[in-house]
C-alpha cells in the first residue's frame, strides 16, 4: 500500500450514519474556505456549519472532529492544486522543453494564492508543534516531491541527466525554483513574480542544474 492510498483511507475515516454526498462536498467547500482565510484556531465547526448551510450535527455526521475535517480539507485542497498533467518523458522528448513545462507548472502552482495561504497555515501549525503540521506536510510537500522525483527517474531511464539520487535532484531543482525569494513572499514582504521574473528563474535554474546534471557524452 503506497503511502497516498494509506492517507486516503485515514481521511475517510468518519462517525454517524449514511452520508449525503452533496452535504459533505458543501462542508469541505467551506472548511476549505475559512480554514485558509481564517487559519485552524480561527475557524470553528459553527463557522463551517454555517457557511456550509447545514447544521453543526451534520458536520459532526460528516466528519469525525475538527481535526479530521481539516485533514480532509486540505488534502482535497492540495490535489486540486496538484491534479495538473502528468509529466511523462518519451525517448524522443525534447527534454529542455519538458524540463522548462515542469518548473512552469511548480512556480505556477506555488505562487498560487490558496497555495501561499496553505504554506502560511503550515508554519502556523509547526510554530505550536501540532502534529497536524506533519499531516499537512505529507499531503502537500511530499505530494510535490512525489511528482518531481517520477519526471527525474524518467529524466535518469531515457538518458537526459545523470544519474543520481532522486531526493538530491528533487531539492536542488526546488531549492533553485524558490529560494530566498520564496521565502520573502510568504512573510508578506514581496511580491510573488511575475510571469518573465518566473521565466528568468527557469531559465537560470535549469541551467544550473544542467551544468551538474546534464549526460556526458
Amino acid at each position: 500500500m503506497t503511502f497516498f492510498i494509506f492517507l486516503e483511507k485515514i481521511v475517510q475515516i468518519n462517525v454517524g450514519r449514511p452520508k449525503d454526498l452533496e452535504k459533505r462536498q458543501r462542508i469541505l467547500t467551506a472548511a476549505k474556505s475559512l480554514f485558509l482565510r481564517c487559519g485552524y484556531h480561527g475557524s470553528s465547526m459553527n463557522q463551517i456549519a454555517q457557511e456550509a448551510g447545514v447544521t453543526k450535527l451534520t458536520v459532526y455526521n460528516h466528519f469525525q472532529d475538527k481535526a479530521n475535517l481539516f485533514v480532509c480539507a486540505i488534502v482535497a485542497t492540495c490535489e486540486e492544486l496538484l491534479s495538473a498533467r502528468p509529466l511523462n518523458l518519451q525517448a524522443d522528448s525534447n527534454f529542455y522543453q519538458e524540463f522548462v513545462h515542469a518548473c512552469e507548472l511548480a512556480l505556477n502552482i506555488t505562487n498560487l494564492p490558496e497555495a501561499i495561504k496553505l504554506e502560511r497555515l503550515l508554519v502556523e501549525l509547526a510554530a505550536e508543534q501540532n502534529p497536524l503540521a506533519q499531516t499537512f506536510y505529507n499531503a502537500c510537500h511530499l505530494r510535490m516531491n512525489a511528482l518531481w522525483e517520477n519526471f527525474f527517474q524518467q529524466a535518469i531511464e531515457l538518458g537526459f541527466i545523470q544519474r543520481e539520487a532522486l531526493k538530491n535532484l528533487t531539492l536542488l531543482i526546488l531549492s533553485l525554483l524558490l529560494g530566498l525569494r520564496h521565502h520573502e513572499v510568504l512573510l508578506g514582504v514581496r511580491e510573488v513574480p511575475t510571469a518573465e521574473e518566473k521565466q528568468q528563474i527557469i531559465l537560470n535554474s535549469i541551467e544550473i542544474f544542467m551544468l551538474k546534471y546534464q549526460k556526458k557524452s
